[in-house]
């Protein structure tokens, strides 16, 4: 009985041997051999390739157990996680408003309110001026849900359709056209100058409102320089034309009859001369 015990361990101790190697060597993948810590500096375990949830941005400098936590050696090294989920390592001070995808505001890359404003940058509707300082819950009331992106689905009430500058226009008007998301009462704030300059140059206060050039109530592709008082015709023929020969430029011969607004912009399509 004895020889037939003693044999059973001779067979199995290679076997027993080759586990505690193995075992050996799954140590290896973190720790150096000559002692625990502190671990390898080229572990050949990869968090971001061997598992599911890579260590990205702020989440690659925690240290192991503050993800992976045991009151014992065994425990610890399970490396079990309460889940992989934001929420389950970050207090949800929203409680619960927006559901658990995280993600769509926040990045392992900074949890600062600012950085959400900047992954609305990437979204339909970026954030610029007035609308950089409100409050998420002002537009977002439907979690899950994305906003109407048009003006007047937040601002109808804003529209006066009393105004001299909205003649002929309804609150379904495209309100970009002429205003930008700075504040109202700064019209044609959608740069007006990148088209023609009256917020500087010499056009600049030399208006009162849109009407005083744009005459045709809600038509704004049209205007004129020769109305209300701006330049008038004969001045500009004095001003062009000497005798019965008038200005010529890039090819244009200055129309002493017939010239209109177009022919001014034509010529000077910054406002000067």
């Amino acid at each position: 009985m004895r020889t037939v015990s003693l044999s059973i361990l001779i067979l199995l101790l290679p076997l027993l041997s080759f586990s505690q190697m193995q075992e050996d060597r799954s140590c290896l993948k973190c720790h150096q051999s000559g002692s625990w810590f502190p671990l390898s500096e080229s572990p050949s375990f990869n968090h971001n390739l061997d598992t599911d949830f890579e260590l990205l941005y702020n989440h690659a400098d925690l240290a192991c157990t503050q993800c992976h936590s045991g009151k014992s050696i065994d425990e610890f090294h399970s490396f079990s996680v309460k889940g992989i989920d934001c929420a389950d390592c970050h207090q949800d001070i929203h409680q619960n408003y927006w559901g658990n995808h995280c993600e769509t505001c926040h990045s392992p890359e900074s949890w600062d309110i600012g950085q959400s404003f900047r992954r609305h940058d990437e979204t339909l509707f970026p954030l610029q001026a007035s609308h950089h300082t409100m409050d998420c819950y002002l537009c977002h009331t439907s979690p899950g849900q994305i906003p109407p992106l048009e003006c007047q689905d937040c601002h109808d009430v804003d529209f006066l359709p009393e105004l001299t500058s909205h003649d002929g226009l309804t609150n379904q008007t495209d309100c970009s056209t002429c205003h930008a998301p700075t504040r109202w009462n700064q019209i044609l704030a959608i740069n007006h100058d990148a088209f023609f300059p009256i917020h500087s140059g010499r056009h600049r206060w030399v208006w009162d409102s849109c009407s005083t050039c744009h005459t045709s109530a809600g038509d704004y592709q049209t205007f004129t320089c020769l109305g209300s008082g701006c330049h008038s015709a004969s001045k500009m023929n004095s001003e062009h034309c000497e005798g019965s020969s008038c200005e010529r430029r890039n090819g244009f011969t200055y129309p002493r009859s017939g010239v209109d607004s177009n022919d001014c912009y034509f010529c000077h399509p910054r406002g000067n001369e």
